[in-house]
């Protein structure tokens, strides 16, 4: 079961955009929408993420999550500032669970702290297993945005999880 991560390539775009759609389908809730409307605002929201992405993280790293060398995932870091962001992880919805996202937000944690950087990234609170496996990976939440909850790690942090399944 290998698993890597790939630089984006332009071909990657349809995977990416019914990923990122499959992501927001789950947390909006879209199932409880009105049938006639629900695909024209996923994609108004698919492309309003992208957008916002690509306009705070000019400079962010595209990358496509490879497990047997299949795409299951992204990932967007952003480097380029006085501490390093993961802007997003998503994983495909059948292949969560497995410690998939663990390992990456793991190994660029060790990549942050052997360059002595702090690592942010924002959280919604609508996802609240997702902040709970930050927290266990030394993530503290150092700003409580209401919607979102902005948590780091410090090098030197330790997690709880010493090595994924």
């Amino acid at each position: 079961m290998p698993l890597y991560v790939r630089p984006a390539l332009p071909q990657d775009d349809q995977f990416v955009y019914q990923l990122v759609w499959q992501v927001m389908y789950d947390q909006l809730h879209a199932a409880l929408w009105d049938p006639s409307i629900r695909n024209v605002l996923l994609d108004l929201q698919v492309r309003s993420k992208n957008g916002a992405y690509a306009a705070v993280h000019p400079h962010a790293d595209h990358a496509i999550i490879v497990l047997d060398d299949q795409p299951i995932g992204r990932m967007l870091i952003d480097r380029s500032g006085e501490y390093y962001q993961l802007v997003d992880i998503s994983i495909l919805p059948k292949r969560r669970g497995a410690g998939i996202g663990t390992r990456l937000v793991l190994a660029f944690c060790m990549e942050a702290e052997m360059m002595r950087k702090n690592v942010r990234l924002y959280v919604s609170i609508t996802n609240p297993r997702a902040a709970d496996l930050y927290k266990r990976l030394g993530f503290r939440v150092i700003e409580d945005l209401q919607t979102d909850l902005l948590m780091e790690r410090t090098p030197g942090a330790h997690a709880q999880v010493i090595a994924a399944p």
